[in-house]
Order: C-alpha cells, then sequence, then structure tokens
C-alpha cells in the first residue's frame, strides 16, 4: 500500500525507493460514486504532485508499476493481482500520458507487463530514450500550474542544456493550452523547442 504523506521523511531516511501510490492499474478515470479500488491514471496527477519536493538524488517516489501491454498470461490463471489477465485498457495516447507523467516526476520505471506478449506500439513507448531521460537526468521537477482540465510540470535538465516542458490534458475533450514562458517560470522571449515523443525540433517558440 501507498506511504502516508506525513511519513516522507523517514521513509527518504532509511529507503531509496518509497511506494508513494496504491496499486495503479489500466484505469483512466473512476465513473462518479465508483468504490473500485485500483488507482486510476487521474488520482495520480495530484499525488504525485504532492510527492514531489521529496524526489531527490538517492530517494524517488514510486507511483506504482506501469500496467501496460499484456497483464498476465491470456486465457490462464492466476490473474495478474486485479481483475483477470487483459490487454491493458489504457490506449497508446493514454499509455504516453502515463509515461510523460512518471517521467517528469522521476517515479522509478517498472513495467509490469508480459514481455513474450509485448506489442509493438508499446515497446516503442517505452524504449523513447529521450522520453526515459527526463526521469533519469533532471531536477527541479514540479506541476507548476493546475486547472480542472489541465496539468503543466517543468524540469530542468541536467545531462544536457535546456529545461523539460510537460503538457497534459486531462479532459474528456480536445483542448488549447496557451500559456506564456513566464507562466511556467521560464524566461521570456524565444526558446528552441523540441518534441522528444517524435524526436521532431520544433524550432523557435515565443
Amino acid at each position: 500500500g501507498p506511504t502516508p504523506l506525513e511519513d516522507a521523511a523517514d521513509v527518504m531516511k532509511w529507503a531509496q525507493r518509497g511506494r508513494s501510490s496504491d496499486d495503479f492499474w489500466d484505469v483512466w478515470n473512476h465513473k462518479s460514486g465508483s468504490k473500485d479500488s485500483a488507482q486510476s491514471v487521474m488520482q495520480q496527477f495530484p499525488l504525485l504532485a504532492q510527492w514531489e519536493r521529496y524526489a531527490v538524488p538517492g530517494h524517488w517516489p514510486d507511483g506504482d508499476m506501469l500496467p501496460f501491454g499484456t497483464l498476465g498470461v491470456l486465457g490462464t490463471k492466476p490473474p495478474p493481482g486485479w481483475q483477470p489477465a487483459r490487454k491493458a485498457r489504457v490506449t497508446a495516447d493514454e499509455m504516453r500520458t502515463v509515461l510523460t507523467l512518471w517521467s517528469i516526476a522521476r517515479s522509478p520505471l517498472i513495467l509490469g507487463a508480459n514481455l513474450t506478449q509485448m506489442d509493438s506500439t508499446t515497446e516503442a513507448l517505452l524504449t523513447n530514450r529521450e522520453v526515459i531521460a527526463v526521469d533519469q537526468h533532471s531536477t527541479n521537477n514540479k506541476a507548476v500550474i493546475h486547472t480542472p482540465e489541465s496539468w503543466v510540470w517543468t524540469a530542468r535538465a541536467t545531462s544536457a542544456k535546456g529545461e523539460y516542458v510537460a503538457l497534459f490534458n486531462v479532459s474528456d475533450r480536445p483542448l488549447t493550452m496557451e500559456y506564456t514562458w513566464q507562466d511556467i517560470g521560464l524566461a521570456a522571449g524565444k526558446h528552441r523547442a523540441r518534441d522528444l515523443w517524435l524526436h521532431n525540433n520544433i524550432g523557435d517558440v515565443s
């Protein structure tokens, strides 16, 4: 189960990794009134934001395993830990959102999946070196903007020059997000931008 936030200092003293989350599974968001025990993606945003100040060299709050791809062995028992063996119910876009959040929050990246049944889409997401570098080589990670429909996180790169910025649409509709660099804590002016998921240089953005 999760480590209580009030015990964070004690966990930092004795452990390199603290389980900050309850059991996280392939659920984007719970229906209103649901009593399901699985932690959903939507519940992870405020949780990881609370723990972020405790993510320092030598200690990493853990958002739990990544429930991607095939969970368990299809058609057999025992189940993977929660509900029957299955293909993960999160879409490719939702998996990308989760991996982006885990990386910008510096959560340990631990895969909970059947590697022998890994599909190419999931494998491509999990082996994106530029995104994984955010998890492994960044500091000053924090949520800087939170609205009912969006989150914005930033971090400073430690293995290269520059800053990381992650924008999350957590609404149920397409969303346009417009912020100045100063809104998210960066210097005004033009910044050269790159899409880490697509390995694509966007150019100067003001």
